[in-house]
This record gives structure tokens, C-alpha cells and sequence, in this order.
């Protein structure tokens, strides 16, 4: 693995650089909402302090709110020609911190899985990630140490610690050799040592912790089907499903087919986000509703991140610790403390 050591303004020099020859998302400020992954272009300002996670991950880039699937015609024989739309323009998304690493790489998963999504694949293929660690938490939300994310950087194409005022940029695929490719950055000269020294800086503890051993927590929740804790959290819930716009492993969609009016033989077929915290969610053909109660829909959205895509995915957590769930909820609402609060009540229970 070659490794640099190089000065924030080569860093944000190079960035600008690349965003030059293809899309590059980047996490800026957009109004007064915070950051956003935006694309760069010359107005944009390249900052690496002061991150808070962006309002939506960087995963999303893979996954769009609403993308047609393919499109169709009815020839004149009355037979339809359908035509896929498959999104294989180049990207990168710069500045991806370690809890969404992890996020695309739990994406990845469950998208090869069954039948592997060619939309979200196609995507992905055409996609360098540049990741940037985080030394210190974003904020009073974050535990991302607590499931496994915070030294998360195994999908990364590049990645970035910044130190003592540089950047030491580690090459981990030949997609990122290519990206710092004739730059002349440094090298560095004691990786070993340099890495050693940034775990030391790193925050001890990192974030909030969980009141038990994270390999407990799967068993905690599969053993909490009527805990009192889910009715607890939800009695403030409005059922918005802002938890799950902004998590980076939320992953559901609806269908729907729209036609054109001014030409009803020809039309598309799109999918759009969905979520299980919504009240139409887990309703099917006649009405039937399987979760019409806020806990019930509470109860399954925990139980995914932490039960039932664990064992699908053989994973200690399929959430990602990055606290944009409890940060954008209306109400206050935290994964994070259902949790623990479902840890204590185990404890007395027996």
C-alpha cells in the first residue's frame, strides 16, 4: 500500500483537480441545514474541520430518492419495448467518513444478495470513494466506536487522517492509484510510526458507548419482542420517517408505473424511497395493515439494525453509529437509546 504525507492545501488543490475531469460529491454547507454532498465545482469551499454528518449519506448518491428503472412503448403490434435505464457515469464521493463507509459497504451486500440490483450496482462500479477519519466525535450524537464503525476504511479507494496540520493519504486500490497518479506527493516516511502516533490523538472514549458488550445487544433485542421500552419511545413519535431518509442503511423503496398522458402507449417505471416507520408501510392488497401501531413499526425498524440483518448479512450491527436518526428527528427520538434503555430493562428482567 503506498501511503503520503501531504499539506491540506495540496489536499484540497487535488480535490479541485479531480472534480475537474468528472462529478465529484464533496460535503459542503447548503443554507442553513447543514452539510450537504454536493458537487464541486469553482465556487465551492473545500473544508475538512468543523464536519457534522451531512443531512443525508453519502450512500444515497448510489440510491436516488426516486429513479426511473426503465422505460417502455407500445409498438403499433401492441407488444412493448421496454428500455432498462442504467445510471454508468463516473463519480467520486470525497470526505466519506468511516460510519458511511461502512453504510455503502452494508449497501453492497445486501444489493448483491438474491438478485443483485443492477441499478444500484451499475453505480457502484463507477464509484471512488475517498474516506477521511475522524480523530475526534462529530458531535453529542454520534457512536459510531460502539458498533464497530470508527476505524472502518476497508471499501475506501483513498483515505485520509489529517495530522499535526497534513494529511497522510493511504492508497488502498488500484481505482485510487490512479487518482494520485503523476501528483508527486511526499511519501511518508515511517507509516508504522505516523499510525501510531494518530491512534493516540484519537478521543478515548470515542462517542457514546453502549451498557453492554456490542455482541450481547443482538440477543438483548431478539429477547425484547414486548418490552415496555418500545411503547416508551414512540409515545412523542409523529410516524414521519425522517429516521429513515436520513440512514445510511436504509435501503426500502415502493414501485409505481406512470404513463404519459399525452401519449398513454409509452411511460416508465420508477421506484421511490419508502420506509417502515411510515404508517402505509406494511400495508398490502384489501387494507390490511401488518404494523399499524407506532411501537410496532418502532419495534421492526430496531430489530433490522440490530437482529435481523445481523444474521443476513453477518455483521455485529447493521446500524452505523452515525446519529443522524436521533440528530433529525422532530422529536428526539434516538436509536441509541432505545437500545440502551432495552439493555437496561433485560438486566431486571429475567
Amino acid at each position: 500500500m503506498t501511503a503520503f504525507l501531504v499539506s491540506l492545501d495540496a489536499v484540497s488543490a487535488w480535490i479541485r483537480h479531480l472534480a475537474c475531469g468528472q462529478t465529484l460529491y464533496f460535503p459542503q454547507q447548503s443554507g442553513q441545514s447543514g452539510l450537504r454532498f454536493l458537487p464541486v465545482d469553482n465556487d465551492s469551499e473545500i473544508r475538512f474541520d468543523g464536519y457534522q454528518p451531512s443531512l443525508a449519506p453519502p450512500g444515497k448518491k448510489l440510491a436516488p430518492a426516486e429513479e426511473p428503472l426503465f422505460r417502455y412503448r407500445v409498438g403499433t403490434d401492441g407488444i412493448p419495448v421496454i428500455q432498462p435505464v442504467l445510471d454508468a457515469s463516473p463519480r467520486i464521493l470525497a470526505g466519506v467518513r468511516p460510519c458511511d463507509l461502512r453504510g455503502i459497504h452494508l449497501l453492497d451486500q445486501v444489493n448483491q444478495q438474491g438478485h443483485p440490483d443492477p441499478h444500484y450496482l451499475t453505480r457502484r462500479q463507477q464509484t471512488v470513494l475517498i474516506g477521511c477519519d475522524c480523530l475526534t466525535p462529530c458531535d453529542e450524537h454520534c457512536f459510531c466506536d460502539a458498533v464497530g464503525s470508527l476505524r472502518w476504511r476497508e471499501n475506501a479507494d483513498l483515505f485520509l487522517t489529517r495530522i499535526d496540520g497534513q494529511f497522510l493519504l493511504e492508497v488502498q486500490t488500484e481505482a485510487g492509484q490512479r487518482l494520485v497518479a503523476n501528483q508527486n506527493f511526499p511519501a511518508c516516511p515511517d507509516l508504522a510510526g505516523l499510525k501510531a502516533h494518530i491512534e493516540a490523538q484519537r478521543a478515548k472514549p470515542f462517542g457514546r458507548q453502549w451498557h453492554a458488550d456490542a455482541g450481547r445487544i443482538p440477543g438483548i433485542v431478539a429477547s425484547q419482542w414486548s418490552s415496555p421500552v418500545w411503547d416508551k419511545h414512540v409515545e412523542r413519535c409523529f410516524s414521519c420517517g425522517t429516521c429513515n431518509l436520513v440512514c445510511p442503511t436504509c435501503y426500502c423503496f415502493d414501485v409505481r408505473d406512470d404513463f404519459q398522458i399525452e401519449d398513454p402507449s409509452a411511460g416508465q417505471r420508477v421506484r421511490h424511497w419508502d420506509g417502515c416507520m411510515l404508517p402505509q408501510f406494511a400495508q398490502v392488497a384489501g387494507g390490511h395493515d401488518f404494523r399499524p401501531a407506532p411501537a410496532a413499526r418502532q419495534r421492526h425498524r430496531v430489530k433490522r439494525k440490530f437482529e435481523y440483518l445481523n444474521e443476513r448479512c453477518a455483521t455485529t450491527s447493521f446500524c452505523t453509529g452515525c446519529g443522524r436518526c436521533g440528530r433529525q428527528c422532530t422529536a428526539g427520538i434516538d436509536i441509541f437509546d432505545i437500545v440502551n434503555d432495552l439493555i437496561d430493562h433485560a438486566e431486571v428482567t429475567p
